[in-house]
């Protein structure tokens, strides 16, 4: 297999992987908050204020985009909300559909929490943690490098905060159900755009230009999407045994659906 189609392999495999994380943590989350406070408005409220820095960059995202392309928006609401059907809706930002806005634009307007978010992760991990050294040194299969890169990475100022924020920033990136609306449309006119073009001959050409800036752009994709998985993983084992322990102290244990999260969180959105 070619080495230069890893970065996107890698990305189209790692965004259902992070969806299905999610869907377990927004679940157990709000599980253990209704473990703990017993009242769902209480526990509801608690979920929020967990997910609270991923919840505002997601709404700053879509009021920004929306912003700079031009697009009129209304309310901004940061207040969970429990809607008809049982759904929770974390947050939202309205902006207004005029005949003009297009498919392209609402698009960009959905995906801008998920572009924003990764752009945020990576900072957070190249400037704060210098994941960079780390995977120096997995590279190098050396044991003694591994372990300094770890204590390094350990021994970062304010490590907890900083983890937190990435599990934070990574479980409220995702576009919600509400936010894809458009994309069907949006790849319907790129697929018409990539047989034009392939049609007329331009697509070689600029398959040659963009080979190595897509690489580029995907492998640091990959490496946002690599973080927010291992952190949500290291943050699933922590809820796990946080609420077996608080099951087992109070004598009562929350009843998870087999449908996309658990009644009374099925279908969260921000």
């Amino acid at each position: 297999m070619d080495i230069n189609l890893m970065p996107f392999i890698w990305v189209a495999v790692a965004i259902p992987i992070l969806m299905v994380l999610q869907r377990w943590i927004h679940a157990h989350l709000h599980g253990i908050s209704l473990l703990l406070l017993g009242k769902p408005e209480r526990a509801v409220l608690m979920y929020a204020i967990i997910l609270f820095p991923g919840v505002l960059l997601h709404e700053l995202s879509h009021w920004f985009f929306a912003t700079i392309l031009g697009v009129r928006t209304g309310t901004f609401s940061l207040v969970p909300r429990m809607q008809d059907d049982g759904s929770i809706q974390l947050g939202y930002v309205e902006y207004f559909k005029g005949r003009t806005l297009g498919p392209i634009r609402e698009s960009l307007i959905g995906g801008a929490p998920l572009i924003v978010g990764t752009a945020v992760i990576l900072l957070i991990g190249l400037r704060v943690f210098n994941v960079n050294d780390l995977g120096v040194a997995i590279q190098s299969g050396r044991i003694d490098q591994l372990s300094l890169a770890m204590g390094t990475l350990f021994q970062t100022n304010d490590f907890l905060v900083w983890l937190y924020l990435l599990f934070a920033i990574a479980n409220g990136m995702l576009p919600s159900r509400s936010d894809r609306k458009a994309w069907p449309a949006f790849i319907t006119i790129m697929v018409v755009v990539g047989l034009v073009l392939y049609l007329t001959g331009f697509a070689t050409m600029l398959a040659d230009g963009l080979v190595r800036p897509a690489t580029i752009t995907f492998g640091y994709l990959g490496l946002a999407f690599s973080m927010a998985i291992g952190v949500d993983l290291l943050f699933m084992i922590i809820l796990s045994l946080f609420e077996n322990l608080v099951s087992r102290i109070k004598g009562v244990s929350v009843v998870y659906g087999s449908s996309e999260a658990p009644p009374g969180t099925q279908n969260v959105s921000v």
